[in-house]
Protein backbone atom coordinates (compact mmCIF):
# COMPACT_ATOMS: atom_id res chain seq x y z
CA UNK A 1 0.00 0.00 0.00
CA UNK A 2 1.45 3.40 -0.89
CA UNK A 3 0.93 6.51 1.56
CA UNK A 4 1.27 8.58 -1.50
CA UNK A 5 -1.77 9.71 -4.05
CA UNK A 6 -0.42 10.31 -7.68
CA UNK A 7 -2.74 12.85 -8.45
CA UNK A 8 -2.05 13.59 -12.33
CA UNK A 9 0.49 14.50 -14.63
CA UNK A 10 1.14 17.98 -15.62
CA UNK A 11 0.78 18.17 -19.51
CA UNK A 12 0.73 21.72 -20.39
CA UNK A 13 0.94 25.55 -19.49
CA UNK A 14 -1.93 27.66 -20.16
CA UNK A 15 -1.79 31.33 -20.75
CA UNK A 16 1.42 33.09 -19.76
CA UNK A 17 1.30 33.37 -16.32
CA UNK A 18 1.69 30.14 -14.95
CA UNK A 19 -1.00 28.16 -15.09
CA UNK A 20 -0.72 24.38 -15.90
CA UNK A 21 -3.08 21.65 -17.11
CA UNK A 22 -3.37 18.44 -14.97
CA UNK A 23 -4.58 15.40 -16.65
CA UNK A 24 -6.22 13.33 -13.58
CA UNK A 25 -5.03 9.83 -12.81
CA UNK A 26 -6.72 7.31 -11.01
CA UNK A 27 -6.19 8.78 -7.25
CA UNK A 28 -7.26 11.59 -7.84
CA UNK A 29 -9.99 13.27 -5.90
CA UNK A 30 -10.96 16.79 -5.99
CA UNK A 31 -10.24 18.00 -2.24
CA UNK A 32 -6.73 16.92 -2.34
CA UNK A 33 -5.65 20.20 -4.04
CA UNK A 34 -6.86 21.81 -0.88
CA UNK A 35 -3.71 19.91 0.87
CA UNK A 36 -1.09 22.40 2.56
CA UNK A 37 1.45 20.62 0.60
CA UNK A 38 1.68 18.82 -2.70
CA UNK A 39 4.31 17.73 -4.43
CA UNK A 40 5.38 18.60 -7.98
CA UNK A 41 7.94 15.63 -8.93
CA UNK A 42 9.68 15.84 -11.90
CA UNK A 43 10.95 12.66 -14.47
CA UNK A 44 13.75 12.41 -12.64
CA UNK A 45 12.58 12.19 -9.37
CA UNK A 46 13.36 16.20 -8.04
CA UNK A 47 10.42 16.88 -5.98
CA UNK A 48 9.26 20.48 -5.10
CA UNK A 49 6.80 21.34 -2.95
CA UNK A 50 3.50 23.52 -4.12
CA UNK A 51 0.43 24.70 -3.11
CA UNK A 52 -2.44 25.24 -5.40
CA UNK A 53 -3.33 28.82 -5.38
CA UNK A 54 -6.26 28.68 -8.36
CA UNK A 55 -8.45 26.00 -10.09
CA UNK A 56 -10.50 25.55 -12.45
CA UNK A 57 -11.86 22.50 -14.34
CA UNK A 58 -11.52 22.10 -17.69
CA UNK A 59 -13.48 19.32 -19.65
CA UNK A 60 -11.92 16.67 -18.22
CA UNK A 61 -8.99 17.73 -16.88
CA UNK A 62 -7.94 21.02 -14.36
CA UNK A 63 -6.53 24.11 -14.76
CA UNK A 64 -4.16 25.02 -11.92
CA UNK A 65 -2.09 27.60 -10.83
CA UNK A 66 0.37 27.24 -8.10
CA UNK A 67 1.93 30.10 -5.58
CA UNK A 68 4.82 30.88 -6.73
CA UNK A 69 5.09 29.32 -10.77
CA UNK A 70 4.29 33.05 -12.20
CA UNK A 71 5.52 33.00 -15.74
CA UNK A 72 5.10 30.65 -18.68
CA UNK A 73 8.53 29.69 -18.61
CA UNK A 74 8.40 28.43 -14.64
CA UNK A 75 5.48 26.42 -15.49
CA UNK A 76 7.02 24.68 -18.59
CA UNK A 77 9.81 23.35 -16.44
CA UNK A 78 6.46 21.17 -14.64
CA UNK A 79 5.56 19.90 -17.99
CA UNK A 80 5.55 15.90 -17.74
CA UNK A 81 5.88 15.87 -14.26
CA UNK A 82 3.43 14.31 -11.81
CA UNK A 83 1.58 16.52 -8.71
CA UNK A 84 1.18 14.01 -5.67
CA UNK A 85 0.18 14.05 -2.05
CA UNK A 86 0.87 12.34 1.27
CA UNK A 87 -1.81 10.76 2.66
CA UNK A 88 -0.45 10.82 5.94
CA UNK A 89 0.35 14.58 5.84
CA UNK A 90 -3.50 16.03 4.18
CA UNK A 91 -3.50 19.42 5.79
CA UNK A 92 -6.35 21.16 4.62
CA UNK A 93 -7.71 18.23 2.23
CA UNK A 94 -10.88 16.13 3.14
CA UNK A 95 -9.30 12.53 3.16
CA UNK A 96 -11.51 10.60 0.26
CA UNK A 97 -14.93 8.94 0.75
CA UNK A 98 -13.95 5.59 -0.73
CA UNK A 99 -10.15 3.84 -0.50
CA UNK A 100 -8.22 5.44 -3.86
CA UNK A 101 -5.94 2.34 -5.80
CA UNK A 102 -2.76 3.36 -4.50
CA UNK A 103 -3.88 2.47 -1.13
CA UNK A 104 -4.85 -1.67 -2.78
CA UNK A 105 -1.72 -1.90 -4.49
CA UNK A 106 0.26 -3.82 -2.63
CA UNK A 107 -2.30 -5.61 -0.33
CA UNK A 108 -2.50 -9.55 -0.25
CA UNK A 109 -5.57 -11.34 -1.23
CA UNK A 110 -6.82 -14.33 0.80
CA UNK A 111 -9.92 -16.31 -0.15
CA UNK A 112 -12.60 -16.31 2.01
CA UNK A 113 -11.56 -19.62 3.91
CA UNK A 114 -7.90 -18.02 4.52
CA UNK A 115 -6.43 -19.47 1.84
CA UNK A 116 -3.92 -16.90 0.60
CA UNK A 117 -3.88 -16.56 -3.13
CA UNK A 118 -1.64 -13.46 -4.20
CA UNK A 119 -1.18 -9.66 -4.80
CA UNK A 120 -2.60 -6.66 -5.83
CA UNK A 121 -0.75 -5.17 -8.13
CA UNK A 122 -3.19 -2.48 -10.41
CA UNK A 123 -6.40 -1.76 -10.54
CA UNK A 124 -8.47 -1.47 -13.83
CA UNK A 125 -10.63 1.47 -13.36
CA UNK A 126 -13.99 1.16 -16.19
CA UNK A 127 -17.08 3.21 -16.48
CA UNK A 128 -19.24 0.15 -15.59
CA UNK A 129 -17.14 -1.29 -12.87
CA UNK A 130 -13.28 -0.89 -11.18
CA UNK A 131 -11.33 -4.55 -11.39
CA UNK A 132 -8.45 -5.68 -9.17
CA UNK A 133 -5.19 -7.47 -10.93
CA UNK A 134 -4.30 -9.74 -8.42
CA UNK A 135 -0.86 -11.50 -9.02
CA UNK A 136 0.40 -15.22 -8.47
CA UNK A 137 2.74 -17.26 -9.56
CA UNK A 138 3.39 -14.58 -12.22
CA UNK A 139 -0.23 -14.96 -14.15
CA UNK A 140 -2.55 -12.12 -13.67
CA UNK A 141 -6.27 -12.61 -12.61
CA UNK A 142 -8.65 -10.12 -13.11
CA UNK A 143 -11.75 -9.34 -10.28
CA UNK A 144 -14.54 -7.17 -10.14
CA UNK A 145 -13.67 -4.77 -7.12
CA UNK A 146 -17.77 -5.10 -5.98
CA UNK A 147 -19.04 -6.00 -2.71
CA UNK A 148 -20.20 -9.94 -3.52
CA UNK A 149 -16.94 -10.72 -4.61
CA UNK A 150 -14.46 -8.39 -2.45
CA UNK A 151 -15.91 -9.36 0.96
CA UNK A 152 -13.39 -7.39 3.23
CA UNK A 153 -10.62 -4.59 3.19
CA UNK A 154 -8.47 -4.72 5.90
CA UNK A 155 -5.41 -1.50 5.27
CA UNK A 156 -4.09 -2.50 9.03
CA UNK A 157 -3.44 -5.54 8.22
CA UNK A 158 -2.68 -4.68 4.33
CA UNK A 159 -5.11 -7.81 3.56
CA UNK A 160 -8.17 -8.44 0.88
CA UNK A 161 -10.42 -10.98 1.28
CA UNK A 162 -12.37 -12.21 -1.46
CA UNK A 163 -15.01 -14.66 -2.37
CA UNK A 164 -15.67 -15.08 -6.53
CA UNK A 165 -17.69 -17.14 -8.14
CA UNK A 166 -16.83 -20.30 -8.96
CA UNK A 167 -14.83 -19.87 -12.57
CA UNK A 168 -13.61 -16.79 -12.06
CA UNK A 169 -10.13 -17.45 -11.13
CA UNK A 170 -9.78 -19.99 -13.79
CA UNK A 171 -9.88 -16.98 -15.88
CA UNK A 172 -6.21 -15.73 -16.50
CA UNK A 173 -5.76 -12.42 -17.40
Amino acid sequence: MADTAILGTIVKIVGLKGEVKLLPAPDFWLNALAADALDVVGQTGERRTVHVARRRPKGETFILKFDGIDTAEAAERLIGSSLEVSLEALGGATPPDELLPCQLIGLDVALRDGTPFGVVVDMLLGSAQDCLVIEKDAERYLVPYVPDIVRKISIEDGMIEIDPPEGLLDLRW
